[in-house]
């Protein structure tokens, strides 16, 4: 019985003499990659740890990217870390956008925030999200007062908004 090897790829265990009567001794069995754990570091070897904190204020609703790891000892009653993981470091521009790609993988409603959203505005009645923008015109109780400004109307139940 040899000694038990660990693949660094997909974490599956064999003995060492399986490698010994196979052609290639240092291939996986099981995912056909490269025993060394150097042959993949070289493609991501210029790669850092980030870390994701949330904040325990809002339950992580918010949250904290990071290239420098908190001390959670000191600061523990604010944050908590959520992901620890391997991305590029920061561009020229100081931009971490391409680490936050990658954290979306693995949490898929990371920074998924938008600077331009616009507020959508649908029918208090029926939901619907389409409306015909009309002036309000005279009035016989107030008369031109107010005609200049637009008021909503529902396509689908007719109610003004």
């Amino acid at each position: 019985m040899g000694r038990t090897i660990l693949c660094p790829h997909c974490k599956s265990t064999f003995d060492e003499n399986v490698l010994a009567k196979r052609s290639e001794p240092n291939i996986c069995p099981v995912c056909e990659k490269p025993l060394d754990s150097n042959a993949d570091g070289e493609e991501h070897s210029d790669w850092i740890t980030w870390y994701y904190y949330g904040f325990k204020s809002d339950n992580g609703k918010t949250a904290s990217l990071r290239d420098e790891p908190i001390d959670l000892d000191e600061h523990g009653d604010i944050y908590f870390l959520i992901k620890e993981f391997q991305a590029p470091p920061r561009d020229s521009s100081g931009s971490s956008e391409k680490a936050k790609e990658i954290l979306r993988t693995y949490i898929p409603g990371a920074f998924m925030y938008s600077k331009n959203t616009e507020p959508v505005i649908c029918c208090p009645r029926c939901g619907c999200q389409e409306y015909t923008l009309l002036n309000r015109g005279y009035s016989i109780f107030t008369g031109f007062l107010g005609s200049g400004k637009v008021k909503r109307v529902c396509n689908r139940c007719k109610k003004e908004f």
